[in-house]
């Protein structure tokens, strides 16, 4: 990742669908000029108290299985569907997904993941 070019200045942005994340903006509006300040104070006590539990990893998404994740909805959303002869009703075509474990996936990417998938298709289709 390359140099920042303001190594004191941050970006964050909260989820307003996270209960603890609206708390955290709620206590940050009310410090005002001193935000930095509270942050400092926080992260220092958070490294230094022996009861602070570990800050969880994000587990590292692996490309290949987005990429299975997106083809697998890619054809869903394509496949039209069939007409079975012998019965005269419409039949869904489901693509096999052996080499895809789509709730794990799930899971790991989380309905916000999801969900950017999703968009990023739709973008693609609108052109």
């Amino acid at each position: 990742m390359p140099e920042k070019k303001e190594q004191n200045k941050f970006t964050i942005q909260f989820s307003l669908a996270d209960p603890a994340h609206r708390q955290v903006i709620d206590i940050l509006n009310q410090q005002g000029r001193r935000k930095a300040q509270f942050l400092v104070n926080a992260v220092q006590h958070y490294l230094h108290c022996p009861e602070t539990p570990d800050i969880p990893q994000a587990a590292s998404l692996d490309l290949h299985v987005v990429e299975d994740i997106v083809r697998r909805i890619m054809q869903e959303q394509y496949k039209p569907a069939s007409v079975n002869p012998t019965q005269g009703k419409k039949q869904e075509n489901h693509p096999k997904t052996e080499s895809v474990h789509y709730d794990e996936t799930a899971e790991l990417l989380g309905k916000e993941g999801l969900a950017a998938i999703a968009n990023t298709m739709a973008a693609f289709r609108k052109g």
